[in-house]
This record gives structure tokens, C-alpha cells and sequence, in this order.
């Protein structure tokens, strides 16, 4: 038993390593080898003449017509994407450092690749698209480019939108209010369950720390980069994606140990009485494990509903009582949470309904470290992406009610284990 539960720690930390970094990874494969500028690196490339620089938007025509950054010149990504050699680059690009922008920085950087495997020296990616170009009017700008130009000529702002007071008051709530709250409770529970012998709170311990963790590093991304730091905003991600996968667990193996009885030995299963047999002594069928065979398809089926949602540009900005701020959520960060998150819950879901029908030796518990991993992948996946969906256009209210959610989150499972402390922190006969 020992040797196997030794297994299952390396397999959850293989599992975390490999979430950390396959993200990671793939972003450097697709964009991040691309030479890049920030916004206020290109704009101050762009004043100086000695440079030769223009700005190329890649986005589509009708995006470009809809509305584009006065004196940006468009050269959409699909011309440059069928190009076969530089001598293919139109005449009005050539001998010139291109700085190419599209709505997110993801577009940019794969046209950067390929014009420079072409042989086009001079070219670079602008990081964050256009959703990064709008939260740099944070610094005051007199250039043309911080201006947009519509197809009829109108010349108009960085989209701006006047947040009404009580929007104003409800962010200063969840971000100074609603946040310390539930991290400093997080922590406390954490350390509340730090000596708790028993698989399913050493499993809750770890979802309280991953998101104490995770939240403060999301605290830091405001605090000093006003949520511009991708890196930061990808950690926090994580930490939420472990915190949901060490919970899910909790709950699994809690109900197990505690309520069923399934995986102990020489104890009467709840389901004996549906079930009129047991595996344990007898060679009848397991009803429990068979009834996951369906289960574990059926919720990795929900897993893939992301998947066939587009990406929304959104990147506006506002003041919250008199400061500056940028709401938007980039496209890098949505595709994470609606490509990569669900493909890694339906991959972990299906091993471990694999796991559970041919694995000869505890099946269930190893089966339930792959499926509780798949389930902290969909929760933040689901969370995230039912949240974005919904409250898109003001994306104060996406932030108000991430907050709100994760405190009746935390402040349920501090619920839960007030409620039930008397059976909880007993010690199990068997530890």
C-alpha cells in the first residue's frame, strides 16, 4: 500500500509538472520564438524616422476597414501565410523594419516566423495585439497611432467606457474586499488542516495552499502590472486548475473512505443493498465502478463544449474612482482555457476510465487521481469560460462575480468542515 501511494504522489506531481509547463511550451512553439516589441516599444520605434518602421495591421480587410490604428497599413496574415519567397513581399514593405500587430499577438508572432524564414530581416511581432495597444493608453500619447481610423475616415479614441459609480464601487469591493477575505481564509484552513492524517483533507490541505498560492500571484499581477503580466495571469491559472484537482479528490475519496466504503477492505459497501453482491467477497459485478463507465465518458462529452467556442476580443478601458484601468481577457488566456484545459480533461478522463476497467491492482484509486486531475482541468475551464460567456461586455461584473464565486467557494469548505469537525478530525482506526 505504501509503494502504491508513493506512486500516485510522483504520478500527481508528474501531472503538475506537465501542466505547468505544456502550456508554457506550446506558447514558445507558436509565438514566443517570434522577435517581439511591447505597445510603447513600438510606438517609440515608430517616431523616430531614422527607423524606417511602419506598422502593419495582418488583421482580415473587414477588420481593418472596421477600424485600425491611424496610419497602420494593412497587409492581411493570410497573403502573407500563401507567400513563397521575399521577392513575393509587396513593394511597399520592403526595405523597412515591419512591426506587425493583429488582435492578440498570437497572429503576429506566427507571421514574424514566417516572413523571417523567408528571409525578411526586419520584422517583429507587437506582444498582445490590439488588446495590449488599447491598455497602453494608460501613458499619455500625441502619435496618430493611438488614434483609431474607420473606413469612412472617422478618427476616434482608444475604446473607452465610462464605468457608473456602483460598477466602480463593486470592483474596489471584490478586488480590495472580497479577495484578502477569502486568501487569508484560504490560508488559515491550510494551516487549520496541516497535521489532518486522512487521504481526503491531506487532499483539501493541498487545494487551500495551491489556491492561497494562486491568488496572491493574481494579487501581485494587479498590483504591479495592473493584470499585463501573461506569466503571472498563467500561474494564478494554475494555481486554481490544482486547487479544483486537489478538491475534486477530497470530495471523491472523502465520500469513499467516509460514506461507501468502496476501496476499504473488510468493510460492508454503502451500494451493497442495490448492488445484492459484492466484488469484496464474491465474484458478482461491481454496480459503483460500472456505473463510472458511463459517468467518466459522459462528463469528459462535457469537457469538449469549450472547444467549439471562439475566442472574443475584448480590451477596453475605464477609471475606477479616478484611476486608470484596462478590462480585457487575451486571447492567449482564453485558449487556454477553452482549448488546452478541456483536451487535458478528456486525455485525463480517458485514462482514467482506462485505469479503472484493465488496471490490475487498485484500479479505483489510481483511476481517481487521473479523473479528480481531469476535473480540476474542467472546473477552471467551465468557471472561467461560463463567466467570460456571460459577462463579456462589462467585464467588471466577469471579475465581481470570479471574486464572489471563490469566496462562497472557500467559505463552503470552511462551512463543511465546521459542520462535520467532530467526524472529520477523528482519527480513522486505520491510520
Amino acid at each position: 500500500m505504501n509503494r502504491a501511494k508513493g506512486g500516485l504522489r510522483c504520478t500527481a506531481v508528474l501531472l503538475m509538472v506537465i501542466g505547468t509547463f505544456a502550456p508554457l511550451f506550446l506558447y514558445w512553439i507558436i509565438v514566443g520564438r517570434a522577435p517581439a516589441l511591447t505597445p510603447d516599444e513600438t510606438k517609440e520605434l515608430l517616431e523616430k524616422p531614422e527607423a524606417r518602421a511602419t506598422l502593419v495591421d495582418i488583421r482580415t480587410p473587414e477588420e481593418y476597414a472596421k477600424g485600425h490604428l491611424d496610419g497602420a497599413r494593412s497587409w492581411p496574415y493570410d497573403a502573407i501565410r500563401a507567400l513563397g519567397s521575399s521577392e513575393q513581399v509587396p513593394v511597399e514593405f520592403r526595405e523597412k523594419t515591419l512591426l506587425l500587430i493583429c488582435d492578440s499577438g498570437i497572429q503576429s508572432g506566427m507571421a514574424v516566423r514566417k516572413l523571417r524564414a523567408l528571409g525578411v530581416p526586419d520584422v517583429l511581432s507587437v506582444t498582445g495585439g490590439m488588446q495590449d495597444w488599447v491598455a497602453s493608453a494608460r501613458k499619455p500619447c500625441a502619435s496618430p497611432f493611438c488614434l483609431l481610423r474607420a473606413a469612412s475616415g472617422e478618427v476616434k479614441g482608444l475604446p473607452f467606457r465610462e464605468s457608473p459609480l456602483g460598477e466602480q464601487w463593486a470592483a474596489v469591493v471584490s478586488g480590495f474586499g472580497i479577495k484578502p477575505l477569502y486568501t487569508l481564509l484560504s490560508l488559515a484552513l491550510a494551516i487549520l488542516l496541516w497535521r489532518a492524517p486522512s487521504p481526503d483533507l491531506v487532499a483539501l490541505r493541498w487545494a487551500m495552499v495551491f489556491f492561497f498560492i494562486g491568488e496572491n500571484l493574481c494579487a501581485l499581477n494587479v498590483i504591479l502590472y495592473l493584470e499585463g503580466s501573461s506569466l503571472l495571469e498563467h500561474l494564478h491559472s494554475l494555481g486554481m486548475v490544482f486547487c479544483f484537482g486537489f478538491a475534486t479528490f477530497a470530495l471523491i475519496e472523502g465520500i469513499d473512505l467516509r460514506l461507501l466504503k468502496l476501496t476499504e477492505p473488510g468493510k460492508r459497501c454503502a451500494a451493497l443493498g442495490l448492488c445484492q453482491g459484492c466484488i469484496k467477497n464474491s465474484d458478482a459485478p461491481c454496480g459503483l465502478q460500472r456505473t463510472f463507465y458511463f459517468l467518466i465518458p459522459a462528463v469528459a462529452t462535457v469537457a469538449a463544449m469549450p472547444l467549439f467556442s471562439e475566442p472574443e476580443i475584448v480590451s477596453y478601458n475605464t477609471r475606477i474612482l479616478g484611476t486608470f484601468y484596462n478590462y480585457s481577457h487575451a486571447v492567449i488566456h482564453q485558449l487556454y482555457e477553452t482549448r488546452f484545459l478541456p483536451a487535458a480533461a478528456i486525455v485525463l478522463f480517458g485514462t482514467s476510465l482506462l485505469l479503472l476497467r484493465w488496471k490490475g491492482r487498485e484500479p479505483i484509486l489510481w483511476s481517481k487521481v487521473f479523473f479528480a486531475a481531469g476535473g480540476g482541468a474542467l472546473s477552471f475551464s467551465l468557471f472561467r469560460w461560463i463567466l467570460f460567456g456571460t459577462y463579456q461586455p462589462n467585464l467588471v461584473w466577469f471579475a465581481f462575480w470570479e471574486e464572489t464565486t471563490e469566496l462562497l467557494f472557500v467559505g463552503g469548505v470552511a462551512f463543511v468542515l465546521w459542520v462535520f469537525r467532530a467526524g472529520l478530525f477523528r482519527e480513522r482506526s486505520d491510520t
